[in-house]
């Protein structure tokens, strides 16, 4: 994406998440009857829809209902977020602190709501910007507040929403805990939420403690906290990974991960190699990593077919690497006779969608330069491309632009926001490349988007294949559906032997 359009995990993520929770939170009611100079009783627990307009950091539209407890002291409320307000008649002004996300800050220009007969109605008018870029966006809320009956059963069926609060046979009981001093409130945010901040509100303690007890199934699992709206990582935790924007997400394995994952000592492994070549179209320096098959330093005349492997937004060319174990999959695979070699290129595209110079940068410059490189099948039929999240849509867009190079393109919960394809044109859409489309049906940034592509190419009569699956935005689905795209990618390549 361009620089403006933090929209992936950690920016559609947090702001449809984090900005919900903050702009619902401030959210205030009247009584019906109220005037201006006299405070009706509105807290306990209110029940809202916040629809969420952030088109122009890179998203579209998201709608999430939202269940939190206001107190009221005088014309005065508050809630766990650090907001206040000030009733004045029927109507509330909100005061809504800033918060720091992706590297810049988020500030109201106006937070307002209005109360009448328990309704409430509110709009909030909102800025980001690192002091390079900047985006804008509203969100509108409605909703009521509950009475007391109603709010124990609303709490009550948000509760069972959360099958990991409770513990069930084959799942690993974990404690998440954080000592932070004058918190207000503190959330777990991770794989287990889809990277929404507001599933798991933390419990405090004594001497400034917070934890959270998850029952979760076996394996990886990452992470970070939400202290009053700011992600951190965990420090107590050695185990981290790069979370693509500039930090880092902390990491738990409980139980055994899947085995095609790990590293397996006792068979051949192929080598992972970081390079890099002077791009004139980039104007830079430019980094990609190469996975190369067991055998392919054996056989100094055999030739292997060529997956280019994308990364996803503002992460880098060993993602595939580092979180992907990619070249574990490949090597215990490739042992276990269930895929042919074959080798994987993974370019850098950092923020760019894979569009504009990047586009140029790998075709014209990358492509021809890895098959000087390495021994390298030509030909369409021996070419494939596929990546995640922003690599899913630069998986679409590389391969439809450029039909005769790639045979194949397998996205990966494809972030598909076409505006950065104005070419595209569903009414004369043709994909002559084979076209394989993943995307797990709990992922909140990218699964409105996939079925929306989908319906305009069955629309079309394009023929490719749709295959969905329990699962989120997050390396433990793309983990989980590894082995089936790479045997995909590795039957291609047979058939066209």
């Amino acid at each position: 994406m361009i620089n403006k359009t933090r929209t992936l995990r950690c920016f559609t993520g947090c702001i449809s998440a984090t900005l919900l929770l903050v702009l619902v939170g401030c959210k205030s009611n009247i009584e019906l009857g109220s005037t201006a100079s006299t405070c009706s009783l509105v807290g306990g627990t209110w029940d809202l829809i916040a629809d969420t307009d952030y088109s122009q950091c890179g998203g579209s539209g998201k709608k999430e209902k939202m269940i939190f407890t206001v107190t009221q002291q005088g014309c005065q409320l508050s809630n766990d977020y650090g907001v206040t307000g000030t009733i004045d008649g029927t109507d509330v002004q909100w005061k809504v602190p800033p918060w720091f996300i992706n590297g810049g800050e988020v500030t109201y220009l106006e937070a307002t709501a209005k109360i009448q007969d328990k309704k409430i109605e509110g709009g909030y008018y909102w800025t980001w910007s690192d002091g390079n870029t900047e985006c804008s966006g509203t969100t509108k809320v409605n909703g009521t507040i509950l009475a007391k009956e109603d709010a124990i059963s609303a709490q009550s069926e948000v509760k069972e929403k959360n099958p990991m609060l409770s513990p069930k046979e084959g799942n690993i009981a974990h404690t998440f805990s954080l000592k932070t001093p004058s918190a207000k409130a503190v959330y777990l945010a991770g794989e287990m939420s889809d990277w929404k901040e507001n599933v798991f509100k933390m419990q405090q303690g004594e001497n400034d403690n917070w934890s959270l007890t998850l029952y979760l199934p076996q394996g990886a699992w990452q992470y970070k906290f939400v202290v009053d709206g700011q992600w951190k990582y965990d420090q107590s935790n050695p185990k981290t990974t790069d979370d693509g924007f500039d930090g880092l997400n902390s990491v738990i394995v409980l139980g055994k991960e899947i085995a095609e994952l790990s590293v397996n000592q006792n068979i051949p492994h192929g080598s992972v190699i970081n390079s890099d070549f002077d791009s004139k179209a980039l104007g830079e320096n430019s980094p990609f990593t190469v996975y190369l098959p067991p055998a392919y330093s054996a056989d100094s005349q055999k030739s292997y077919p060529l997956l280019l492997l994308l990364h996803g937004y503002g992460s880098d060319q060993e993602q595939w690497v580092r979180d992907g174990k990619i070249q574990n999959f490949m090597d215990n695979l490739i042992h276990a006779g269930l895929i042919e070699p074959f080798i994987i290129v993974m370019p850098y595209g950092d923020k760019s969608q894979y569009v504009n110079n990047t586009e140029t940068h790998i075709m014209d410059e990358l492509i021809p330069y890895v098959r000087e490189q390495y021994r390298i099948k030509s030909g369409k039929t021996f070419t494939a491309i596929s990546g995640g999240s922003m690599g899913g849509f630069g998986a679409l867009y590389l391969a439809h632009r450029h039909q005769d190079v790639f045979g194949l393109s397998v996205p990966l919960s494809g972030y598909f926001d076409l505006s950065y394809y104005p070419e595209f044109n569903p009414k004369k859409f043709t994909m002559e490349p084979e076209l394989y489309i993943y995307c797990g049906t709990d992922d909140h940034i990218s699964f409105a988007r996939n079925e929306d592509l989908v319906k305009l190419l069955k629309k079309e009569g394009v023929d490719f294949t749709y295959k969905t699956a329990s699962g989120g935005h997050t390396w433990r689905y793309w983990n989980g559906i590894t082995t089936d795209f790479l045997t995909v990618i590795s039957d291609f390549f047979n058939k066209q032997a």
